[in-house]
């Protein structure tokens, strides 16, 4: 990204972003500078109790049997939003889809190895968690990685 500051007479700063706005790094950068706050915390469900947790602890999103977990350490909630929400929740998060049914938190994913079967298998940070990234989002996941990270 190229950034460029240049004085003017005006008494109000003017930002102007050119390029491909629909990025998430783009997206990031206008949440800061416009103050809004965007989704923080999120309320996670097990044994008929709530829970609230910062989303950026959360390791990945799972379908299951019609239900969404959320991954948190070594324990696991129930999350009342699906899956595709929660991909366009987490995207500016850190989340970003790497199968059908699993949306990975970035900041958790430790190395990718490369399958024969055109495949990657993300290896978390905790070494025994491996997930498939499967061949139709490999392309979405390393952009995502490009343009964010």
């Amino acid at each position: 990204m190229k950034v460029m500051l240049e004085y003017a007479d005006n008494a109000e700063p003017e930002i102007i972003i050119r390029g491909d706005i629909s990025s998430p790094q783009v997206k990031n950068i206008a949440e800061l500078l416009s103050g809004k706050k965007s989704l923080q915390k999120m309320f996670f469900f097990k044994n008929e109790r709530e829970y609230l947790f910062d989303i950026k602890e959360v390791t990945y999103f799972e379908a299951d049997n019609n239900k969404t977990i959320a991954y948190i350490g070594a324990e696991n909630y129930e999350v009342r939003h699906k899956l595709y929400e929660l991909e366009s929740i987490g995207r500016s998060k850190g989340f970003v889809r790497i199968s059908k049914g699993v949306i990975v938190n970035v900041d958790f994913v430790k190395s990718v190895e490369a399958e024969f079967s055109g495949n990657y298998t993300a290896i978390l940070r905790d070494a025994r968690t491996r997930l498939t990234i499967s061949r139709k989002y490999v392309k979405d996941f390393k952009d995502y990685i490009m343009e964010v990270y």
